[in-house]
């Protein structure tokens, strides 16, 4: 019967099956003892429906709800009759988000139990439409001044690239605002911490020495006239440090993160322009990610090899 099924749903019914795992723990850690008549729809099947949205770049709820009442295999499957009205989905999902989005995301992490003794922090500039009001004008490399939303993202960075925390901010923000990702990393257990010249801060590596981790971070250039007569002595360290052998090799792995950011953006569509507001775009954006970790989730009961290849470059 699975033979007559394509390869594409059934990689999603597997997807199907750890979000049922996970529902299923979180219901038993989280007995409720409200009374009167159940919910329409369980945990389970609003995960997956989100989740379908994400897999089917759907980018509202009122297409979602199209789409699913369309789609009779995956009402099938989560076992529906119709899809939830657009204004169920806003309402459970807000809540959803609010309770069990964090220990979704630590449960997969666990069950994944990725090497963390060497992690990366890095951060990705996401443009939204023009009309956005809550957006706000950052400044990139790449993209020069933009109009949007930055993710800055916390991944392991050994053998495999696992999302472990996560921060989303207006475009504004600069990257070093975000040292609750370095007390993330120490809590993860991460001996070594790679960052990008934007980290390049007293702070960082203050609160680095005192959590006992290893902080490499790109030299970051401006306002600098002599770099041999930096006033900071840990800066000064890691300057000498990224001159070595050793270090060269360490700081090379912060380029994992970034083909992290290109598949997310070109496989999941990360960034997405049509989008418009602060809560709308995080969703978005959290939810990718919660889809990354479920598949990786299935690649380690699979026992696959780990690759970052796109999925239509993928040999099954």
């Amino acid at each position: 019967m699975t033979n007559d099924i394509k390869p594409q749903k059934r990689k999603f019914l597997k997807i199907l099956f750890a979000i049922e795992k996970i529902a299923q723990i979180l219901r038993v850690s989280r007995k409720s003892n409200k009374r009167g008549r159940p919910r329409k729809f369980g945990l389970f099947q609003i995960i997956a429906c989100l989740v379908y949205k994400v897999k089917n770049s759907i980018t509202s709820f009122r297409e979602l709800e199209y789409k699913i009442n369309e789609d009779r295999e995956f009402r099938r499957a989560i076992g529906i009759e119709k899809s939830p009205d657009h204004s169920y989905f806003a309402k459970y999902a807000a809540m959803i988000e609010e309770k069990y989005l964090a220990d979704i995301k630590e449960i997969l992490v666990s069950a994944i139990n990725p090497d963390t003794s060497i992690c990366v922090v890095d951060s990705t500039p996401l443009r939204s439409s023009k009309n956005d009001r809550h957006a706000a004008t950052g400044v990139c490399a790449v993209l020069g001044f933009y109009n949007g939303y930055k993710l800055h993202l916390l991944v392991t960075g050994k053998d495999e690239i696992i999302p472990l925390a996560w921060e989303f901010s207006c475009a504004n923000e600069h990257d070093s605002q975000k040292i609750e990702l370095l007390y993330r990393a120490w809590i993860y257990g991460a001996k070594i911490l790679i960052a990008d010249a934007g980290y390049d801060s007293e702070k960082w590596f203050k609160v680095a020495q005192e959590l006992e981790i290893k902080f490499v971070a790109g030299v970051n250039k401006r306002n600098m006239k002599n770099k041999d007569n930096v006033r900071s002595e840990l800066r000064a360290e890691n300057m000498k440090y990224l001159e070595t052998e050793e270090g060269k090799k360490v700081y090379r792995k912060r380029t994992m993160i970034e083909r992290l950011f290109s598949k997310l953006k070109g496989e999941y569509k990360l960034e997405n322009m049509r989008l418009r507001g602060f809560r709308t775009y995080k969703r978005h954006v959290e939810w990718i990610l919660i889809t990354y970790l479920f598949e990786e989730f299935i690649r380690k009961l699979e026992k696959r090899k780990f690759t970052l290849a796109y999925v239509w470059n993928q040999f099954c």
